[in-house]
């Protein structure tokens, strides 16, 4: 409930933030023709997406600004993804908000950004440690993300369990380091992992790869990086006649219904509208040459059955 009330709260901060600088930045949008940020993402595809493009969105509404949003069709279109960051600067937007598919790819097409003088807020997956030619990185630590989520799981697992670990695309630091942080956790535990595979944040690629998993080995648990591989496990499992504990990330609104109704034992969630929301806040931040913060952390809460009624609501 702790978890709960002060996510509410930094939302209504968020909120009370827009309503006190809403004048004063739809004046300065006025007075030079109307704002446009380009919005990112790794897809438009997926619900979490949705939710941060729903966030931005609301911050495009909030500050009288124009959110133009892209997306490849799934979260491995890394050059698709590149060529929709080029023909954003060639359009000459005045802020990207963008969240890259393969980090170490896209250090070129911010130089071009940074070049062109359009600035560019990062969301969700971090840049390179040693690449800082962006205004802001907006995320979760996803490493702990990682360990918090599997940590939930060992409350109801016994000392080696056999456990399939889903991560998403190669080269997506977002989903590696989750992963990393629950493999750490599960091997500290001298639970055993069967299998740990890349599914590429993809339901059916998921699903597949756990009834494969199936055929040869019983397994306890399955960790998935995000909801949807999450998803895809409990289907293949349930087909299978078996029983699993399965985790999964985002904290999407088909997930938080699977843990009430007892088929995801939890999900880690993240502050997705928040972040596409804060994403455009501080784009506009740095176009009015206001001073940003490096990084922002979001909150990352389990879900249990046990707390999942107050994230519904």
């Amino acid at each position: 409930m702790k978890r709960f009330i002060s996510i509410v709260v930094c939302a209504l901060m968020v909120m009370c933030v827009a309503s006190a600088c809403k004048r004063q930045r739809g004046e300065q949008v006025q007075g030079g023709g109307q704002l446009r940020v380009a919005v990112i993402l790794k897809t438009l595809s997926s619900p979490y997406w949705q939710l941060v493009l729903g966030g931005a969105e609301q911050a495009g509404t909030d500050f009288n600004v124009k959110i133009e949003a892209f997306g490849p069709p799934t979260e491995d279109g890394v050059e698709e993804q590149i060529n929709m960051v080029q023909n954003a600067i060639q359009n000459k937007v005045n802020a990207i908000v963008f969240s890259p598919c393969q980090p170490p790819a896209s250090v070129s097409v911010l130089n071009q950004a940074k070049q062109a003088g359009i600035p560019v807020v990062v969301i969700d997956s971090p840049m390179p440690p040693d690449f800082d030619n962006y205004v802001t990185f907006i995320g979760s630590n996803n490493y702990n993300i990682g360990v918090v989520g599997a940590e939930e799981m060992l409350k109801v697992l016994n000392k080696g369990a056999k456990v399939l670990v889903l991560e998403g695309a190669p080269g997506n630091p977002t989903m590696t380091d989750r992963a990393d942080g629950a493999e750490k956790i599960f091997r500290d535990a001298g639970m055993t992992i069967v299998s740990r595979q890349p599914a590429y944040s993809d339901r059916e690629r998921a699903y597949g790869i756990t009834q494969n998993v199936l055929q040869t080995t019983d397994i306890d648990a399955v960790w998935g990086s995000n909801d949807d591989q999450a998803a895809g496990a409990l289907r293949a499992i349930t087909q299978a006649g078996k029983k699993a504990v399965v985790v999964g990330v985002d904290g999407n609104q088909f997930a938080l219904e699977s843990v009430r109704d007892s088929g995801l034992y939890a999900t880690v969630a993240q502050s997705a509208a928040q972040m596409g929301y804060l994403g455009v806040q501080y784009a506009i931040d740095a176009i009015n040459g206001k001073s940003v913060e490096k990084k922002i952390d979001a909150p990352t809460p389990v879900i249990t059955k046990e707390n999942v009624g107050e994230y519904l609501k």
